[in-house]
Parts: structure tokens; sequence; C-alpha cells
């Protein structure tokens, strides 16, 4: 009884591991690595080359706290219907500085900051 097999049953068989290997430890968000498994080698090709995405220059247009409506203080980025709440609650704003009191109650300082550039105070 043969307890081994042939030596390119052996190499296929390594091969097999290694592109396994490769393939386990490939970033997921990145383009994979090949790999060619032939009888006697493995040969590993490198990732082709991905162009960078076009970053899109996405301009702010700040919406008016006081009387903007429900869609639009939903629409910005991180704004959910507590901070909405939040928001109409102390309707008018007279001055930023109400606004980062205010709503400083509720988020930390580095948020309301983000959150100013979304809004104006007219």
């Amino acid at each position: 009884m043969r307890r081994f097999t042939s030596l390119p049953m052996l190499l296929s068989l390594s091969a097999l591991v290694a592109v396994v290997a490769c393939s386990s430890n490939a970033n997921k968000d990145a383009d994979t690595t090949a790999a060619v498994v032939t009888d006697t080698a493995v040969a590993v090709t490198e990732p082709a080359a991905t162009s960078t995405p076009a970053v899109v220059d996405t301009k702010i247009v700040p919406v008016n706290i006081n009387t903007a409506t429900d869609a639009e203080l939903l629409s910005i980025p991180g704004v959910g219907p507590r901070m909405l709440r939040e928001f109409k609650e102390y309707r008018p704003y007279t001055s930023i500085e109400q606004f980062r009191r205010e709503i400083g109650k509720y988020v930390d300082k580095a948020e309301v900051a983000r959150l100013e550039q979304y809004i104006v105070i007219k």
C-alpha cells in the first residue's frame, strides 16, 4: 500500500494550499491576488492596477435652521428624528452661540462644529 502520491501530485496539493492562503489573506475591499496552479509551480500575479475614483466635489448648501422643513433638516448628514426634534425645540435661534449652547446639550463640541457647516441662522 502506498502512503504518498507522486511528486507532481504533492506539488499540486501544495499549490492549492498556497492559493487558499493567498485568497484568505487578500483584502476583501481591494482587488484579489490571482494564483495560477500548474503541475509543478504556483505563479502568483499582482493585482491589476486600479484607477483612483474621481473625487466628487460636493458643495454644502446650508439651510436656514429657523425656516427649514423637516425634510431639509433630515437631509443634514447624521441628523435623525431625535436631532430634528432638538433643532426644532429651540427655534427661533437668534445666534450661532445659542445654537452651540442648546445643541451642545445633546452632542459633543466636535459634532456641534460639524453641524454648524450645514446651517445658517437668519
